[in-house]
């Protein structure tokens, strides 16, 4: 009964063996051929190339150094093949940035009219403000004795010292310069002061002119050899001009007197830091803080006009005048 068993089982299990060995087979063919047609069509394998690798399967072994295989990757071909951009066409470039304006506050938008507007007020000369008998003094294109003044310095620069019609041809201005010339300044300031109020007499305007107020000019002057405040003023005006003077330092001073309540106009210079009164009224040089009832409205020179601010206090009377003159 051993034998009887064994004996049939044998080719039932050979059978088996290969009938599964059959099945591996077929199964590996067909991966093979599979991934074969697989490479063929991806191109992975280059058509020159020996086809005896194609032919090789899992049943049979061979040395790959026998049968040399070159692989090459060819990149398959894509619609969006158009849509891809290469490294070199690619630019780094900085994004601009657009420049951000300014923050003008409204009080740099209002003031800016008003620096304009005073740069065109200024006047053509830059004048510095004058302080005069204790009043400032500001500069001023304009003002109420602009033409009368105009008109008188514009006959004395067209005098000349070589012509024979100017002020040089009158011996009296001449006598005044060579009298004067040789001394210093401090003594030359008030021996022209002296002079002129002994040479002119003292005349109105309506008298002279037949006009209500007129500034005459240094030969005007001479001729008639009279004269009101102002035209002695500008005579010695003319006369310390000559004998070296600069025009900063002297000044017409249009004023008020509040001791005798009238107008007046003297001639100051200014000499050491202090400005010298030049006045008709007296024979001898007096300081403006001689004179606290002098009150300067406008003052002239060649350079420029100024107004000076109104002055706010009770009047000087007429006997602290007196006293302050008979010094």
């Amino acid at each position: 009964m051993n034998r009887s068993a064994s004996a049939a089982a044998k080719p039932t299990a050979g059978r088996k063996a290969v009938r599964t060995s059959l099945q591996a087979c077929f199964c590996a063919f067909g991966l093979h051929l599979a991934m074969t047609s697989a490479l063929a069509e991806s191109g992975l394998i280059n058509e020159g190339a020996d086809r005896s690798l194609v032919h090789a399967s899992l049943l049979n072994s061979f040395p790959t150094e026998a049968v040399p295989a070159e692989f090459h990757y060819k990149p398959s071909v894509t619609p969006l093949r158009t849509s891809l951009v290469t490294s070199s066409a690619i630019r780094a470039e900085r994004i601009a940035v657009p420049k951000r304006k300014p923050v003008v506050s409204t009080n740099q938008i209002a003031a800016k009219p008003m620096v304009q507007q005073a740069a065109v007020a200024t006047p053509a000369r830059q004048l510095k403000p004058t302080v005069l008998f204790g009043s400032r003094g500001k500069p001023v294109s304009l003002s109420p004795v602009t033409k009368r003044w105009q008109r008188a310095l514009g006959a004395l620069e067209a005098d000349t010292p070589g012509s024979t019609d100017g002020r040089h041809g009158f011996r009296a201005y001449k006598a005044i310069l060579d009298q004067v010339k040789p001394q210093r300044r401090g003594l030359q300031i008030p021996r022209v002061n002296y002079m002129v109020n002994r040479l002119l007499a003292y005349r109105l305007d309506p008298q002279l002119w037949n006009a209500g107020e007129y500034w005459a000019s240094p030969v005007e002057t001479l001729t008639k050899r009279a004269g009101d405040c102002e035209d002695y003023a500008i005579l010695k005006y003319a006369l310390l001009r000559d004998l070296g003077v600069k025009d900063e330092d002297m000044r017409i001073v249009v004023l008020r007197d509040t001791a005798a309540r009238q107008y007046h106009a003297v001639l100051s210079v200014r000499h050491k830091g202090d400005w010298l009164i030049l006045d008709n009224r007296f024979s001898r040089v007096r300081f403006e803080r001689d004179l606290p009832h002098y009150k300067a409205l406008y003052t002239v020179n060649a350079a420029g006009e100024w107004q000076h601010e109104p002055h706010k206090g009770k009047p000087v009377r007429l006997a602290a005048r007196l006293k302050s003159a008979n010094q």
